[in-house]
């Protein structure tokens, strides 16, 4: 199966969304909340954290499952004090035309974004960033957000593209330094970007025995990518 990995910051997690990873998503969600809040604070304290935190989760995996991504990249942690806005759907496009040439597409999809459209290389091949402020009444905001999109052609496998699609939620000023420090960090985990072909991938119910065997030995189990 074609894939590509990426460097996940610490206070960051990956969790799988394709369709035949449902069990193990929410595995690897209980055990992050287990993670971030503990069973031996107080339950009457935590609850509600632990409930929004789940609500979280649940929302924008959900949400990549429906985009059909491979998987959402999500900051857990605080940056400086200030939870950090933002997640990054991840998605492998496979079965394109592979007579097209991906200059070409690139060439396109530079011309339709104009200004915002940037040309660059991840992953030892060409790419296309395109960025924009959007409209965040769909995620219940009035301030705007920033969306910006990778557009990632494989190095050796005509017809298969990285698409990469990060969201930072804003206060309204967009231009904001917190903000843009925000986008920056996206655009860096983007830039460690390395395809690879997985041979003999695990099953979902393997890799969930995996986790009940590292829980069962009291060693944190908290899911791919998770840091």
């Amino acid at each position: 199966m074609i894939d590509f990995e990426l460097v996940v910051p610490d206070g960051w997690v990956q969790i799988p969304t394709a369709p035949d990873t449902g069990t193990l998503r929410r595995r690897i969600i209980d055990n992050v909340i287990r993670h971030h809040i503990p069973d031996s604070l107080p339950r009457d304290k935590v609850g509600p954290w632990r409930r929004m935190l789940r609500k979280e989760l649940t929302g924008a995996t959900d949400e990549a499952a429906r985009q059909s991504a491979r998987s959402v990249l999500l900051p857990l942690q605080e940056f400086s004090g200030v939870k950090l806005p933002g997640s990054m759907l991840v998605t492998v496009l496979e079965g394109e035309d592979e007579t097209e040439d991906p200059e070409q597409l690139l060439a396109s999809l530079l011309a339709d974004a104009g200004p915002d459209g940037t040309y660059l290389e991840i992953g030892g091949a060409p790419a296309v960033r395109v960025a924009s402020v959007v409209d965040s009444s769909r995620v219940g905001r009035k301030a705007p957000s920033w969306r910006v999109s990778y557009y990632v052609s494989h190095p050796e496998a005509p017809g298969v593209w990285g698409l990469l699609t990060f969201t930072v939620l804003t206060d309204g000023d967009v231009d904001a330094e917190p903000v843009q420090a925000v986008v920056l960090l996206f655009d860096m985990i983007v830039t460690t970007l390395r395809w690879a072909d997985r041979v003999d991938v695990p099953t979902e119910a393997e890799v969930v025995a995996q986790l009940d065997e590292l829980v069962g030995a009291g060693t944190p189990a908290d899911g791919p990518g998770f840091a």
